[in-house]
Formats: C-alpha cells, sequence, structure tokens
C-alpha cells in the first residue's frame, strides 16, 4: 500500500524577517503554503543580549501586505520611545516586533526543523525534525546567515571549549570569569568586546586593519549632503541608493559587478556608530595584527598575532571568539540532497537566481543574504524583505492561478439542444 504524505503549494523554510514577510504576503493573496522555523530564531539565540543593531530604525520594518506594521507602528503602539535614526534599535525591541508581527500576520509558523529536502516526483520532499513528511510543489529557503559561519581554517582544529564563532552566543553568561580574546573589526566584534567589558570580563580586541573603523553617529543631514550623497535604507551615497531601491535592476549586471556590489566596501567591516564610545578607550585593541596561528596548551588558548612590522606575539586566554563574517556556501546546508546541489548553479558559492529567486532547479527559490549575490546588498538587511516578499508573492500567485484546473461543465451545459 502507497504511503501518502500531506502536500502543500509553497514551503517556507525559516522564519526570520524574509521567511515572516514572504509568508504575510502569500497568507494575503491566499497562496496555500506551510512556513517551518522558529520565529526570529536565529535573532534570539545567535545574537546577544543588549547589543543594537546597526541599521537606522525606520529601514528596519518587516513588509507586510498594507505597509502598516512598521517598527514605528510598533513602538507607536506600545509607547515605546523611537526616533526614525537618531536614537539606537536595541535587539530586544527588535526580536519583540518580529514575534508580534509574526502573531499578526502569520499566526500558523511550525516551529520544526527541516532535516532533508529531496527531488521527488515533480515536487520536493521536505522531511522535519519531528519525523513529518511534506510534498511541496515549490520551496522557498529562508534561512538567514546563521548556516553560513566563516571560521578561520587555521582554527578550524580547536575544540569548541576554547574557540567559538561570534555567530554562537545568546547569552554571554558561560563566558563570566574568563579571559576572552575576540578577533574581528565589524559590528559584530566591537558589539561582543564591549557588551563583555561590561559584564566584568576580562577581554582584548584583535584587530588586522590598521584602525577600527565605526558608522558615523547619525546627525541632521544638510540639503546639500541629501543632495551628493542620498539616505537608503543601506547606507549612503548613490550606489547603495540605487542597490537598495532597485535589486532587479542590480541581478542584469554581470556577475563580477553583482557580487563585488554585495560586498561594498562602503557596508564595512564597520562598527555600530552608538557603539564607539563603548569600546574606544575602554577594552583593549591590537591594531594592525594579523592572526597567524592559534593553539592550545595547559587548558588555555596561545593566539599567535604579526603587527604591521612583521614582528609577532602570543597573546594568553581562555577562549578566543572569531567575529569574522560569514559566507553563503549553499553547500553548508546540511538538509540539500545532493542531487539538488549538482543540479544548481553557482555564483561564489550562492545560488543564481532568476527574476522570481529561483535557482536552476525548478520550484527551488532562496531569498534573504543567500540571494546578495544576484540582487545586490540589499539583501544582507532587513530593509530587503519588501521586494521578495511582494514580487515572489505576486508571482507564486500566479503560477498557482495557471495550474488551476479550469471549472468542469455542467452536463446541462454539454446537452445538445434539438
Amino acid at each position: 500500500m502507497l504511503r501518502s504524505f500531506p502536500s502543500v503549494d509553497v514551503a517556507v523554510i525559516g522564519a526570520g524577517p524574509y521567511g515572516l514577510s514572504l509568508a504575510a504576503h502569500l497568507r494575503a493573496r491566499g497562496v496555500e503554503h506551510r512556513i517551518f522555523g522558529d520565529p526570529m530564531g536565529s535573532w534570539k539565540h545567535s545574537m546577544p543580549p543588549g547589543m543594537l543593531l546597526k541599521s537606522y530604525p525606520w529601514a528596519t520594518s518587516l513588509s507586510d501586505p498594507e505597509s502598516e506594521f512598521t517598527l514605528k507602528s510598533f513602538c507607536t503602539e506600545r509607547a515605546l520611545p523611537y526616533h526614525d535614526e537618531l536614537m539606537p534599535l536595541p535587539l530586544s525591541r527588535f526580536i519583540d516586533y518580529g514575534e508580534a508581527f509574526q502573531k499578526r500576520y502569520v499566526p500558523s509558523v511550525e516551529s520544526k526543523i527541516l532535516m532533508a529536502l529531496e527531488p521527488s516526483a515533480g515536487c520536493f520532499r521536505a522531511t522535519f525534525d519531528d519525523g513529518e513528511t511534506v510534498h511541496a510543489r515549490r520551496v522557498v529557503v529562508a534561512v538567514g546567515l546563521h548556516p553560513f559561519k566563516r571560521l578561520p581554517q587555521k582554527a578550524a582544529h580547536l575544540p569548541v571549549d576554547v574557540c567559538s564563532h561570534s555567530g554562537e552566543y545568546g547569552s554571554l553568561e558561560p563566558l563570566d570569569g574568563k579571559e576572552i580574546i575576540v578577533v574581528g573589526s565589524g559590528s559584530s566584534a566591537s558589539d561582543l568586546a564591549a557588551l563583555l567589558y561590561e559584564r566584568g570580563v576580562s577581554v582584548s580586541l584583535v584587530v588586522r586593519r590598521p584602525q577600527l573603523d565605526f558608522a558615523d553617529r547619525p546627525r541632521v543631514r544638510t540639503l546639500f549632503e541629501h543632495t551628493a550623497a542620498p539616505m537608503s535604507g543601506i547606507g549612503h551615497g548613490w550606489t547603495l541608493a540605487t542597490c537598495a531601491k532597485y535589486p532587479q535592476l542590480i541581478r542584469l549586471l554581470s556577475k563580477d559587478l553583482r557580487v563585488r556590489l554585495a560586498n561594498i566596501r562602503a557596508l564595512g567591516p564597520l562598527g555600530g556608530a552608538f557603539m564607539k564610545d563603548r569600546v574606544i578607550g575602554r577594552v583593549p585593541v591590537w591594531l594592525g595584527s594579523t592572526f597567524q596561528s592559534v593553539e592550545t596548551r595547559d587548558g588555555k588558548v596561545l593566539l599567535d598575532v604579526m603587527d604591521t612590522s612583521g614582528a609577532r606575539q602570543s597573546m594568553r586566554a581562555d577562549h578566543v571568539i572569531f567575529a569574522t563574517g560569514y559566507k553563503i556556501d549553499v553547500g553548508r546546508l546540511a538538509f540539500l540532497n545532493p542531487s539538488l546541489l549538482r543540479q544548481m548553479r553557482l555564483v561564489e558559492g550562492a545560488p543564481h537566481l532568476s527574476a522570481h529567486y529561483e535557482t536552476s532547479v525548478p520550484g527551488l527559490h532562496f531569498i534573504g543574504p543567500a540571494a546578495a549575490n544576484s540582487f545586490g546588498p540589499v539583501c544582507r538587511f532587513v530593509y530587503g524583505t519588501y521586494h521578495p516578499a511582494r514580487h515572489l508573492a505576486r508571482y507564486l500567485s500566479a503560477v498557482r492561478e495557471r495550474l488551476q484546473p479550469e471549472p468542469r461543465a455542467r452536463s446541462l451545459d454539454r446537452a445538445v439542444l434539438p
């Protein structure tokens, strides 16, 4: 006897800002779908409490069908302090907003983990951690950055009790009472260093660059400044403004130019504007120090660094945290069946996407940071939820309507009149 499995038109994998935004639009259009994941899970479990978001509050809203439930409206409803630019956005407030968005627009999220995704008779078979198997005509992967943590190869051999990636924290309590070295120069590095210092943890920050850069503190800008370098949801300047507003045009550029834009220097590494005073003059910072090697000895970790003159020094600590960013590589998605990976055309490890965010595997779509090499740097930001949520929901709705069979004619309509 053949075993039957539940089927659905669209399965959305991931319940962060991109997955929730898409599901909100699919629901509004009546597209049959299921969404799987822990709502705002990476934000809750992989970012430390007390962190401040680097993006402007006005550019940190999820996308709902009527564009009405913005972060600003959420704060207004709850009488919370808010300013479009001049006030930092705490991580905890953004998580609260995301969860409120989910409850309002995506009440049917299923907190399951996808274990395997494989082709099956013209559709996809998805198997989850609770044993359920679901067949879906289309799958949209919106897993964010967490699966793509980049750890230096020279540190890959270290045990987890002495070495970790910045994306593995949530609570910093396990680091209390330890000597910590943070390696990196971006916002994750400076945020962690500041938060650890404020907990009374002995922490040092090792930075390869000759200086530690931070975003400019927000201020009221002149008309000339707005004209010369217009503001966008991902930063200042005409290039970033174009990338933020026209991701569909970025996709038409050459591969090399798209990849350069996805990793544009203007976006970092750069610490958050409101974190500068919490780091400089407080946390010991080793500038111009390049990580050479690392090993363990007598229960401690020894980090070998080289300065700009070529001199080397060994630093000793209980634990080293590498805030060394992320690199999209879909081969690291353990749930993807090898046959799907073999069929997938890639751009520097990321999927090459059509105008409908579709990979070279028909019916398999990616949105969020994994789409940046096709649609530009806006995909790295919450601000980027707007375009894929609206465009893909509209497209999937149209596909569904084309596939729906026409209603059968009634017997009376088929009768032949005398």
